[in-house]
């Protein structure tokens, strides 16, 4: 026997033949296996530790019974949440699953290497969905995250992030506020960036916001983010209000407002976009009513299964009150 137990070694050991074998490792159920012979194959693989070469199977059936996930920003909660729901969906249709981190994964997904991706274009202007369009060609099922993408041969989800973020903005405004920070990255970042969306719906709300404490400049970290709070917090004319655009910078401008004897929110409110939550913060988030994204996996896996018109899910974001507004 080699080191390596083979389908073969699985076979003799159950008295069985291959065909039997991997007919019983595909979870076929239709009564063609008796459960004594069913189970004297399981036995068998236990006994000589057998693993399935999905390899050699997508080989034999013209799959690669493998899906990608490609995010924009793998370290994100949304990627981690995406990567956690189609793993899950996917072991239950007997699917392996990889991320794409970085590089050319258009040039990539069309070496065959996979059956269907899930692909983030939040935010991705300028992307023209025709480049999608070989992928589609080949077979591969599709499903997209991102706003103004026509379904075409795969699935999209939808969201209202821009209008959920205006509502806290004008919310702000309702309150009585009418010095309203923004906390957000260089101005010069690229469209691409998800922030550049959050800081429009705060332009669209306000206008043209010449003051130059309105838009300080804070990188995607607790650290920045403390400081650009601090340096605003301890002007003469601070705000009484900060919009964060993201979810890190929204508890470090709390910690700041607190570092600077501030009350939170009577003296400064607080709203950020994202979700990462603190039970000692409380931070008001404009927010994705849930991260289960188990059921936009779901599209991915009946696409492969049923080829079909594109379909679209909408994910809807609100403003979810807590204690820094």
């Amino acid at each position: 026997m080699s080191a390596k137990p083979t389908v073969r070694d699985v076979a003799r050991r159950a008295g069985v033949s291959v065909a039997t074998v991997s007919y019983v490792l595909n979870g076929r159920d239709d009564g063609r296996a008796r459960p004594e012979t069913r189970d004297r194959v399981l036995a068998a693989v236990a006994e000589l530790g057998y693993t399935p070469s999905f390899a050699a199977r997508g080989l034999r059936r013209g799959r690669t019974e493998q899906v990608y996930v490609v995010p924009r920003w793998p370290g994100s909660p949304f990627a981690a949440a995406l990567a956690r729901d189609v793993a899950a969906v996917a072991e239950r249709h007997g699917y392996a699953t990889a991320m794409f981190v970085q590089g050319d994964w258009l040039g990539y997904l069309r070496r065959h290497v996979a059956d269907g991706a899930a692909i983030d274009l939040w935010h991705h202007r300028g992307f023209a969905a025709e480049r999608l369009a070989p992928l589609v060609e080949m077979g591969l099922a599709l499903l997209v995250f991102g706003n103004g993408i026509e379904p075409d041969g795969f699935d999209v989800v939808r969201s209202n992030e821009r209008e959920a973020c205006e509502e806290a903005v004008r919310f702000l405004v309702a309150a009585g506020h009418e010095r309203i920070a923004c906390l957000r990255r260089r101005p010069d970042e690229g469209e691409g960036d998800y922030r550049a969306v959050r800081f429009e719906a705060f332009e669209n709300v306000l206008g043209e916001l010449p003051a130059p404490w309105l838009m300080p400049c804070a990188h995607n970290s607790w650290e920045r983010g403390h400081d650009a709070a601090l340096a605003l917090l301890d002007r003469p004319d601070r705000p009484t209000a900060i919009f964060a655009l993201s979810d890190s910078a929204g508890v470090a401008a709390y910690w700041a407002a607190r570092s600077l004897g501030l009350r939170v929110p009577d003296d400064v409110a607080i709203v950020a976009v994202g979700g990462v939550h603190e039970r000692t913060t409380q931070v008001t988030f404009v927010e994705p009513d849930h991260l289960d994204l188990a059921p936009a996996a779901g599209l991915l896996f009946d696409r492969l299964a049923h080829p079909g018109p594109g379909r679209v899910l909408f994910q809807n974001w609100s403003l979810v009150h807590r204690g820094t507004a």
